[in-house]
């Protein structure tokens, strides 16, 4: 096991621990892991959670490769769509698996 002076400072974690400080990361990796959301439909179901911070969080994730966006060209009007990607899969199970400890020691 590595000592503590193995360990990166604080000041040089970047990217996805950047994403996973905020509190909205989680529920939205909670969402996309049931399956595919549009914008309005990731709104409406984590209540609280402004528009610009999930346009701010959606942007964050696609930009570290966890979160990926899709537009179907073909409906009319084109819908977007996002999803995990498999970086986003592996995140999503630690956060069940975090749930799933926090419930059984609450």
């Amino acid at each position: 096991m590595g000592t503590e002076s193995d360990l990166p400072a604080p000041t040089e974690w970047s990217g996805i621990w950047e994403v996973l400080g905020c509190k909205w990361t989680f529920h939205i990796l909670r969402l996309l892991a049931r399956g595919d959301a549009q914008f309005n439909q990731i709104k409406q179901k984590i209540e609280g959670l402004p528009a610009s911070t999930l346009s701010t969080r959606l942007k964050s994730l696609q930009e570290e490769t966890v979160v990926v966006r899709t537009v179907d060209e073909s409906a009319t009007p084109p819908t977007v769509s996002y999803s995990l990607t498999e970086k986003g899969d592996e995140l999503a199970e630690i956060i069940m698996q975090i749930e799933k400890l926090e419930q059984r020691y609450s």
